[in-house]
């Protein structure tokens, strides 16, 4: 099989040799890359990886793999603005405390929530939360 061209190649190696504008539920741009060491955990498709460009831009700043547990941030929130300097890496945690803060379940949304724990919680998936105490507002403490 013939191999697609360089588009261009990111810092450390990393060659792209295809990008794809955001479309569907996919709102960030996505590029094809030449499998690379920073992106071993990606699987290979007819000789390319597919991932975010944000977080290939991101692993060429830093020089390494991202961890799964690492998200990309765009600064100007522009999905499309990859840019190194509009980039910051930060936890998944940090990353929804950014943008859901003030946010709130619909009634739908807790419904399914339920079904996909009561679920999880049957097949072993996941175990239920341990409740260990009460904090000073009568609020459930519980361990994980």
């Amino acid at each position: 099989m013939k191999q697609k061209p360089t588009i261009y190649t990111l810092p450390h190696g990393i060659e792209v040799v295809g990008e794809y504008a955001p479309r569907g539920l996919n709102r960030y741009v996505r590029v094809r890359i030449r499998p690379h060491p920073f992106f071993a955990d990606l699987k290979p498709v007819a000789g390319g990886c597919y991932t975010r460009r944000s977080r290939a831009v991101m692993a060429a700043k830093l020089g390494r793999a991202l961890l799964p547990s690492e998200q990309v941030h765009h600064r100007d929130e522009n999905r499309c603005n990859d840019a190194p300097e509009n980039l910051v890496l930060i936890s998944a945690t940090e990353h929804n405390r950014h943008h859901k803060t003030g946010s709130r379940h619909t009634t739908e949304a807790k419904r399914r929530i339920g079904v996909a724990l009561k679920r999880a919680y049957k097949t072993g998936e996941r175990k239920p939360p341990v409740i260990t105490s009460r904090n000073s507002k009568g609020q459930i403490q519980c361990s994980s």
